[in-house]
C-alpha cells in the first residue's frame, strides 16, 4: 500500500485526527483526495523547475511503527497558499491512550538528573527521567514503572504537578520524593551513562544560564515553580 493510500485509509479511520476547527488562522489541512494529487502535481512541477527533489511534497504516511506515525499533510496556510506538513503522532497516547512521563525526582534539596544519549539529536542530554506512555496504565502507574526501569527506585512519593490531554492519553509530570538512601541502579539500555544530584539552588541557576536543554525538564522545573511544591533555597 502507497503512502498516500495509508493516509487516505487512516483518514477514514481516524478522522478526529485531520479535523479543521474552521476558525481564523488555522492552518487547514486539505482531506480531499483529488484536490491532494492536484495541488501536489503543482508543488512538484515547481520544485523539478528549481532542481529539487519531487519527493519532498509526498503527501501520505511516510513511517509508522508501533510507537508513531510520521504524515505529511496537504494543507492551506492562511494566506491561502498550500504546502507539505510533516507532524509526528505518538500512537501510545493517541490510540491506546497511554501517558507520557516526565519525573521531577527530588531527595531533600536536591533534583535528579540523568546523563541520556538522545539518537535524534546525536548528542547526549542532562534531563530528568521520563518516558513514553503505555497503553492500559494510568499516569501515575506509569510513573513508577518508568521510575523503577529508568532509575531503580520503587518506593516514592508522587505527586501529579498537570495532566495534558492527547488523544485517549497524554503527558503527565510528577513531582517524585525518594526517600534517604535509595540506591539509584540506571538503566543501560536506554542510552543513560551516569546521573548526579544538583542541589535546587543551583539547578535554578543552570536553568538561567541555558544549560538545561531538555524542554520537558524544563516544562516540568517551570510546572514545579508554579505550582509551589519546590522552594529554591538561595544558598
Amino acid at each position: 500500500m502507497g503512502t498516500l493510500q495509508k493516509y487516505l485509509t487512516l483518514l477514514h479511520e481516524r478522522p478526529d485526527m485531520f479535523c479543521n476547527k474552521g476558525e481564523k488562522g488555522e492552518i487547514k489541512i486539505i482531506t480531499d483526495k483529488k484536490r491532494i494529487l492536484s495541488e501536489q502535481k503543482k508543488i512538484r512541477n515547481k520544485l523539478k523547475k528549481e532542481g529539487n527533489p519531487s519527493h519532498w511534497i509526498e503527501i501520505g504516511v511516510l513511517s509508522e511503527d508501533q510507537w508513531f506515525y510520521t504524515l505529511r499533510d496537504m494543507v492551506e496556510f492562511p494566506d491561502g497558499k498550500t504546502g507539505g506538513y510533516i507532524r509526528w503522532i505518538n500512537r501510545k497516547s493517541e490510540e491506546g491512550g497511554g501517558y507520557n512521563v516526565i519525573l521531577m525526582c527530588v531527595q531533600d534539596d536536591r533534583v535528579l538528573l540523568i546523563r541520556r544519549f538522545r539518537h535524534e539529536e546525536r548528542n547526549w542530554s542532562w534531563e530528568f527521567p521520563r518516558g513514553i506512555g503505555e497503553p492500559g496504565l494510568s499516569a501515575e502507574k506509569n510513573a513508577r514503572k518508568e521510575l523503577e526501569e529508568e532509575v531503580g527506585v520503587s518506593k516514592a512519593k508522587l505527586t501529579c504537578l498537570t495532566k495534558v490531554k492527547e488523544g485517549k492519553g497524554g503527558t503527565a509530570v510528577f513531582l517524585v520524593e525518594i526517600p534517604k538512601g535509595q540506591k539509584i541502579t540506571l538503566e543501560t539500555q536506554e542510552g543513560i551513562a551516569k546521573y548526579r544530584w544538583v542541589k535546587m539552588s543551583k539547578l535554578e541557576k543552570i536553568v538561567k544560564n541555558g544549560q538545561l536543554s531538555d524542554w520537558f525538564s524544563l516544562w516540568a522545573y517551570s510546572v514545579a515553580l508554579r505550582k509551589n511544591n519546590l522552594i529554591l533555597e538561595k544558598k
